[in-house]
């Protein structure tokens, strides 16, 4: 009699996840997005939930789930797995209902919150609020962050920037960023 070799659902999850490359472009689900899950014929598990601060979700029959930092492709296929001991070759759809969102506010046109989607850098975001108004300190522009549990404040120098043309120095915005453009002083 042979005995069949017993591999924990998790190992294979991590052994297909990490043969999946993520592209730059692809957006990594983090806390605050809102995601509307369905599994095809299982109405009934269909679910809109937002992702906790720390990156988790719950879900029928799996509970909790690691989503933070997961691509959806790779969210997808992980549910999918885990909804394997349960159903019949489950197909998991994840979609994005909600992106996390930055802030802008000071002296830009129309100050308020965005979406992150798709990334998301000073000089683009102060371009989402309509550009600076006349008074702006176009080079002290804050980028207020709360990273490892500590507050952090970035200055960039938009002007700087947008002079002499040189992309390197945009900075690129990262979940709940505050972006504050003071008032010029002349």
């Amino acid at each position: 009699m042979r005995r069949r070799l017993q591999i924990p659902i998790f190992i294979i999850t991590i052994l297909i996840l990490s043969s999946v490359p993520i592209k730059a472009q692809d957006y990594l689900v983090g806390p605050d997005d809102v995601l509307k899950i369905t599994v095809y014929r299982e109405e009934d598990m269909d679910r809109t939930v937002r992702v906790s601060a720390d990156g988790y979700i719950s879900f029928p029959m799996i509970g909790n789930v690691k989503v933070g930092g997961l691509s959806v492709a790779e969210l997808e296929r992980a549910m999918a797995l885990e909804l394997i001991r349960f159903l019949k070759n489950p197909k998991v759809s994840v979609f994005i209902e909600e992106y996390a969102t930055i802030t802008v506010s000071g002296q830009v046109e129309k100050p308020g919150s965005f979406s992150l989607k798709g990334g998301l850098t000073v000089v683009e975001a102060i371009s989402m609020a309509g550009g600076f108004t006349k008074i702006a300190a176009k080079n002290a522009v804050k980028i207020m962050r709360l990273e490892n549990g500590e507050k952090k404040s970035i200055t960039v120098k938009v002007a700087d920037i947008s002079k002499r043309g040189d992309k390197s120095k945009d900075v690129s915005l990262k979940r709940g960023d505050i972006v504050y453009v003071p008032e010029s002083l002349f």
